[in-house]
């Protein structure tokens, strides 16, 4: 059996998952204090149920203190490594509260959800490297969540934007690329340390090696000409900070298959858009993703929101219209 030829197997488990007594299955779990929206900044404990009932995650929100909140636009942004929700708040506030939008930032700590989980959706199983059934990805949290939110506060959005970075934007470009029917309108990753390539080959750039997931489709759902069609045509933009070019950054991935990649974040960032761009070219699929490079921005998330300061402070009055802010929802203006 090859790392990833067990199709029937996997089946098999995720039907008698589907038939485990409630409780045990994945029957939803609500947190023992339902969440009550208030204005501002607020948090509260979400406990997704199902595989995941042992595992809550703590959900920082943002809803500006103005405004039909049933008719707000949605967004959820995605932490680093640093597994701060707080900061997608910091990152975000300032601009919902002058624009009248929703700013959900769940935190998956350290203590629940490992690397595998979080960065690489906890797709295929550590030791094994087997690929896992769908009930046991993180990524089947963050649909629920989106209809926890709504119903919450009674809003009627059908879509929400979606935004990562670092960390954060190693989850959310391999969210879209694994659930091809999530409700994302635009989505933004900036600045992964590292990258999932498309080719269904498993290569990365010039190398002969053959890697899996997390690093290729190879060998998984993902690789299906359909699922790449729908990843392909999503409003999806890559991007990277100009100065995000650090070598020896402790948190930058080394491995072989990362440095494949490239030698630092903006150089595997532009490999990983080229080589998407020429892999869809060769399936005759339309590509509509778009590359944005921030100037003046290294690996620094708030910089990646808004792109300029004004002075030695960032002010949403003032913006780069290649920085994730805009984006979403500058360009919609």
């Amino acid at each position: 059996m090859t790392r990833f030829g067990h199709t029937a197997l996997t089946m098999v488990f995720a039907l008698l998952l589907s038939c485990t007594p409630q409780g045990k299955g994945t029957a939803p779990v609500r947190p023992e204090k339902e969440y009550d929206y208030k204005r501002g900044e607020d948090s509260f404990e979400y406990n997704p149920g199902g595989l995941f009932a042992d595992r809550p995650v703590t959900v920082y929100t943002y809803i500006p203190e103005t405004g039909d909140v049933t008719k707000m636009p949605i967004l959820i942004t995605l932490h680093g490594a640093e597994r701060s929700g707080q900061n997608g708040i910091i990152c975000w506030s300032e601009f919902a509260e002058r624009d009248g939008f929703i700013v959900v930032s769940p935190e998956f700590s350290k203590s629940m959800y490992s690397e595998n989980d979080y960065q690489f959706g906890g797709v295929t199983d550590p030791e094994t490297h087997l690929l896992r059934p769908k009930a046991e990805w993180t990524y089947s949290i963050i649909e629920p969540l989106f209809d926890y939110i709504r119903e919450k506060t009674g809003n009627t959005s059908e879509t929400y934007h979606l935004q990562g970075h670092s960390a954060g934007g190693q989850f959310v470009h391999r969210f879209l690329l694994a659930v091809p029917d999530a409700r994302v309108g635009t989505a933004v990753a900036c600045n992964p340390g590292s990258w999932t390539w498309v080719d269904p080959s498993g290569r990365i750039g010039e190398t002969s090696d053959v890697f899996t997931w997390p690093y290729s489709v190879q060998g998984t759902p993902m690789a299906d000409r359909n699922n790449l069609a729908s990843f392909f045509a999503r409003k999806f933009y890559v991007c990277l900070g100009s100065l995000d070019t650090d070598t020896t950054d402790s948190s930058l991935p080394k491995d072989k298959a990362s440095m494949c990649q490239g030698k630092y974040r903006l150089e595997r960032g532009r490999n990983f858009f080229a080589a998407a761009e020429k892999i869809a070219g060769s399936f005759g699929l339309p590509f509509s993703w778009e590359l944005s490079i921030v100037d003046g921005i290294g690996h620094q998330g708030r910089g990646m929101v808004y792109g300029e300061k004004t002075g030695s402070s960032y002010s949403a009055d003032n913006y780069s219209e290649t920085a994730a802010y805009y984006l979403i929802f500058g360009k919609e203006k």
